[in-house]
């Protein structure tokens, strides 16, 4: 009976920790009040979907313009049954991020050498400092696949360390099905719960070997049912947005390795000092554990990823903030063994300097006012208003030509074309030198917008002002091409649109649509 009594009392204690880590990265998460733009891209592919089209960004053409498959079907059920898409991109991210959280107590006691974390608190440590990194948070609430992927690498962690295939080869094919880099992690992941236990040598039942590769064979399998389905439906083996955003490796590198830097200086560079006086008390004996070094090189490996790919433009390090819980948990497992969390001074010690490392990124710096920037009334803010009246202003047949690819296309539903080709195939795979140094933004094709004959053009990063412009137009050096064009001088006129609230909207008319439309 005490025995259940105690059992019992820990569960609870166990609970409402996780629970009090839970609202702390909730409410994390509400600080930032941020969604991102990209979501709706995912949106309108949704809502095409859902309402006959297909996986679509405009009716009749077929180009994976975006890079989140099974995302994308998870919004779709939610409109299916009359969810508004934010809300519900939201609370599944919410609820990735969350039940992120829940696992990573026992991941910290897989990593024990025994599996007998002595204080329970290491894995309540682990939660804490998730909630505490500000990119984690950011990004749960922003509208994007991003807490969704940071699931899935931790659930692949969890199998790989549990030694179980099969679970590795569910997880792999998930995050095949979520994310373009997904074979790659995924083919970790299932080669590390391939390896013997720690201690332990191989099954040598013929049953057992055989059981162990059902789950690379489902990945396997999956895998290339995937890669079969998107070449026979779109044409191509990876999504138009990789070919959109890379084609220059030295441009990529150019503002992939700042990007990585920045991130290291950030978020690394206490982690690093630790684990390195984690590994001077007890290096030898942690060193030999196959799961701390695959665990290492699994961090390596993204890191190096993401600087060759560019990095992202977006603020609080979107493509490093799936890695992050893996990174933090992988260094309270590393220490638990070396006996730092048997005494309330070391526990203290370690959690005080970690958060204290942590929590900086989420107030100050570069990716932080990137945050910020993108909601102001320059971006999100003024795409959102430009939005809601384009929307209730111009007739379905409508076309648009701009940059923001997403709140204007979904909000309006109009045919919309983007300068930079995240979903138009001609412009993905041009080879362009890559000189604007602005990650995922450089390619354009100046002759082919044009030529498609839009409506209205949006340049200037849609140019939302308090009063018609009357001086010189506002353009972006990477929209130049298209200003400067003699089709465009000859074909199009400037105009302003009435937003409300005093607010008009500049843009530039087909001119022989002035007058009424043909």
């Amino acid at each position: 009976m005490t025995n259940r009594g105690l059992s019992l009392g820990r569960w609870r204690a166990v609970l409402s920790w996780s629970l009090l880590a839970c609202i702390l990265l909730l409410l994390h998460g509400l600080s930032f009040h941020f969604m991102v733009d990209d979501a709706f891209i995912s949106f309108r592919y949704a809502h095409n979907l859902v309402t006959g089209h297909g996986l679509v960004f405009n009716p009749g053409e077929r180009v994976e313009g975006y890079s989140n498959l099974l995302w994308v079907l998870l919004v779709a059920g939610g409109l299916k049954v009359g969810l508004p898409a934010l809300l519900w991109a939201r609370i599944l991210g919410a609820v990735c991020t969350l039940a992120t959280l829940a696992m990573l107590p026992g991941i910290v006691r897989r990593m024990d050498p025994d599996h007998e974390v002595r204080s329970p608190w290491a894995g309540r440590v682990a939660q804490l400092l998730v909630a505490a990194t500000g990119a984690v948070a950011c990004w749960s609430l922003a509208g994007l696949e991003t807490p969704l992927f940071g699931l899935l690498i931790v659930l692949a962690w969890r199998s790989a360390l549990a030694r179980s295939p099969l679970q590795a080869g569910v997880a792999g094919l998930l995050m095949v099905l979520t994310r373009p880099e997904g074979p790659a992690l995924a083919l970790i992941f299932q080669g590390w719960s391939l390896l013997p236990p720690p201690g332990l040598a191989p099954a040598r039942s013929p049953w057992r070997r055989a059981k162990t590769w059902v789950g690379p064979a489902v990945l396997l399998a999956g895998t290339a049912a995937f890669f079969l389905w998107r070449r026979h439906y779109f044409g191509w083996w990876l999504p138009n947005t990789y070919y959109a955003k890379t084609g220059d490796l030295k441009g990529q590198l150019a503002t992939g390795l700042p990007y990585g830097l920045a991130f290291a200086r950030a978020y690394l560079v206490i982690p690093f000092l630790v684990a390195v006086g984690v590994l001077m008390r007890c290096g030898r004996r942690r060193l030999r554990s196959p799961d701390v070094l695959a665990g290492l090189g699994v961090m390596l490996f993204w890191w190096s990823y993401v600087v060759v790919v560019g990095g992202d433009m977006l603020g609080m390090y979107r493509f490093f903030a799936p890695v992050l819980p893996l990174i933090t948990t992988w260094l309270v497992g590393l220490a638990v063994p070396c006996g730092w969390f048997d005494r309330k001074l070391g526990l203290a010690l370690f959690t005080l300097v970690m958060v204290a490392s942590l929590l900086p990124a989420s107030f100050t710096g570069h990716e932080r006012r990137l945050v910020t920037i993108h909601m102001s009334e320059a971006n999100l803010g003024g795409w959102i208003t430009a939005g809601d009246a384009l929307a209730d202003r111009l007739p379905p047949d409508t076309t648009l030509a701009l940059g923001p690819a997403g709140y204007i296309p979904w909000k309006t539903g109009l045919v919309c074309y983007d300068f930079y080709g995240l979903v138009d195939p001609r412009i993905a795979h041009r080879e362009v030198a890559f000189t604007h140094h602005y990650a995922g933004h450089e390619k354009h094709d100046a002759d082919l917008v044009l030529a498609r004959r839009p409506d209205y053009i949006l340049l200037g990063n849609v140019d939302v002002t308090t009063g018609p412009r009357t001086g010189p137009t506002v353009v972006l050096d990477r929209e130049m091409d298209i200003y400067n064009h003699p089709d465009f001088k000859r074909d199009y006129v400037r105009m302003a649109m009435p937003l409300g609230g005093g607010k008009y909207l500049n843009m530039f008319q087909r001119r022989d649509l002035r007058g009424g439309r043909r």
